[in-house]
């Protein structure tokens, strides 16, 4: 980016906002940005002190903030970075990794 600048050269920055932080035994993970979402789903494990909060508009998600979900958290940033949605209902399971439900956003607006 650095390098355009001083050229001249025009370009908008294409990555996926992300963040992490350790809090003594906590681990918090933030993928995307969650301006303009209109609902969000939480996914929870009480019994292993994990949780996530997945942020959607319309059928799009837009953002997840995990803590001690590494998982959650890896599929959500993978997914975004891809241009692909994770669809609402099936991230409704807990048991369920969002990995093995990511899809190409065209596959949603079919099933409609």
């Amino acid at each position: 980016m650095a390098a355009y600048a001083i050229t001249g050269r025009r370009e908008e920055y294409a990555g996926i906002p992300w963040f992490w932080s350790n809090q003594g035994t906590i681990k918090l993970q933030i993928a995307g940005l969650s301006t303009g979402h209109d609902r969000t789903l939480v996914r929870a494990d009480p019994e292993r002190g994990k949780h996530s909060v997945l942020y959607y508009r319309g059928d799009r998600i837009l953002a997840a903030d995990c803590v001690n979900s590494p998982l959650d958290f890896m599929a959500v940033r993978g997914a975004l970075s891809k241009g692909q949605s994770i669809p609402y209902e099936a991230a409704g399971d807990p048991s369920v990794q969002l990995k093995s439900v990511t899809v190409d956003p065209a596959a949603l607006v079919a099933a409609d």
